[in-house]
């Protein structure tokens, strides 16, 4: 009975979304502390939120969810995820070595399997985006903004055990909309980074999150801008008393966020090579394969299309003059995506450039040295998709990386991605790269098929924390 309502609640949600139309909520209910404070030298006992403030990095008072509220939430998506689907993955074992604890061999087989009890695909998908992880206590947790540059400002959200002790800094590209105020597909990532590896954390909001597109005048995504954030942030990390309490970074990329991580350590291999260690979940390595792919007529595209038109909904004004926004309504009738189509379009006509110019990256690290060729690329990009086509480039890079797929992935197809780098016909040099075929889970969506235990144990595998 209980699955009937659960089908039930999600075919609704589905009609609403459709139909209803999309809510964008921009609650400023309050406004963060915007008094930045120049960092200088203290001791550790010194550090708090605010000492850890500078120009261009400034922490907020407020963590996910409070202060400022920039998202785009789907009409009762979350309420209906959160009543049906919130759960602890650290409960079930718990519960079987209580259960077994008179019978060893029962006990043996529950925590030696690495796998959950098998689900339905849409249990499994809502349980990984609802689990469960406590963000509101802010002496751990603030949401920062980084405003390196006049022309970009981007968010992210801290996790910090405390001020006293060095950790390791892990910081965690979000993937497609992912948004510091709702972390859904990336909660249960930060909570094994945070809890189970013991190690700081960082989230970077993805460039197509409502915070970024609310702020920014103008907009992309990908590898090339996001890449370049990613190297600014940790030049920005050096020179502030965060260093007190970092023991190394490491970079951690879901989907669409794994595609900068390749930039950032291409970068970083020239300049300090300050990254320790890399674990990317299902990357995006081709942006336009994979695009174009994703725009093909099909229902399960269609409601991808309708999806990001949801999410993506402070663009829709700027676009409403696009012909294919105009008629998006016809993909409930052929399913042919059309919001998706306009956008790539557009943005590959006008977005040639990273929106960090080469020459203001060289004004803010006076001493950067770029890749064989790199700089080039970025000036003499012909369009969107050439531009984050940049791995004839991707050469030398020594940081340690692990990629894990899983199979028949429909967001980020293996065929077009990973499985070229496995298959060593991906061009660019990954000498230094594992790759590790997981067997079962949607789009790494690992947290409803695979034990807690197991999962910490991917990721420790990946990461050289020590």
């Amino acid at each position: 009975m209980q699955s009937q309502v659960k089908i039930i609640c999600c075919l609704a949600f589905i009609v609403m979304q459709l139909f209803s139309g999309m809510i964008y909520a921009n609650n400023e209910t309050n406004n963060e502390n915007s008094a930045n404070q120049v960092h200088e030298s203290k001791s550790v006992s010194e550090l708090n939120w605010q000492t850890l403030n500078s120009k261009t990095m400034e922490i907020g008072p407020y963590t996910s969810g409070q202060g400022e509220v920039l998202t785009s939430p789907i009409p009762f998506f979350r309420e209906l995820g959160t009543y049906f689907w919130s759960w602890d993955p650290k409960v079930g074992l718990k519960q079987a070595k209580a259960t077994y604890h008179n019978s060893e061999e029962k006990l043996k087989k529950e925590t030696e399997s690495i796998y959950l009890e098998p689900m339905s695909p849409l249990n499994e998908i809502m349980r990984n985006l609802f689990v469960q992880f406590d963000l509101s206590d802010t002496s751990h947790f603030r949401k920062v903004w980084f405003r390196i540059t006049p022309f970009v400002q981007f968010r992210g959200l801290f996790a910090v055990h405390d001020f006293t002790k060095k950790r390791p800094l892990i910081i965690l590209r979000m993937g497609i909309h992912g948004n510091v105020d709702e972390v859904m597909a990336e909660r249960f990532l930060m909570r094994l980074l945070y809890e189970e590896l013991d190690a700081n954390v960082l989230v970077l909001e993805s460039s197509t999150s409502s915070g970024f597109l609310s702020k920014n005048k103008d907009v992309s995504f990908g590898g090339i801008d996001e890449g370049l954030q990613t190297f600014l942030v940790i030049n920005e990390l050096k020179k502030t008393g965060m260093m007190d309490i970092v023991q190394s970074f490491h970079l951690v990329g879901l989907s669409l966020g794994g595609h900068g991580t390749f930039v950032t350590a291409l970068l970083d291999q020239h300049n300090g090579q300050n990254i320790s260690s890399i674990v990317n979940l299902c990357p995006l390595i081709n942006l336009q394969q994979t695009f174009t792919y994703q725009t093909l007529p099909g229902w399960k595209n269609a409601f991808a299309d309708f999806w990001n038109a949801g999410r993506l909904q402070v663009l829709l004004s700027s676009y409403a003059a696009e012909h294919s926004v105009q008629q998006r309504w016809k993909t409930l009738l052929d399913f042919k995506p059309r919001f998706t189509v306009a956008l790539l379009d557009l943005l590959n006509r006008e977005r040639k450039r990273p929106l960090i110019p080469t020459t203001e990256m060289e004004r803010l690290i006076p001493s950067l040295k770029w890749p064989e060729g790199l700089r080039e690329h970025l000036e003499q990009s012909n369009s969107f998709f050439e531009l984050n086509d940049f791995w004839q480039h991707y050469q030398g890079v020594k940081t340690p990386m692990m990629i894990y797929t899983t199979p028949n992935d429909e967001l980020v197809i293996n065929t077009l991605n990973g499985e070229l780098i496995f298959n060593g016909i991906q061009e660019g040099d990954f000498s230094h790269l594992k790759y590790t075929r997981l067997e079962r889970s949607i789009h790494c969506g690992l947290a409803s098929v695979y034990h807690w235990d197991y999962i910490a144990k991917l990721l420790k595998d990946g990461l050289y924390l020590h």
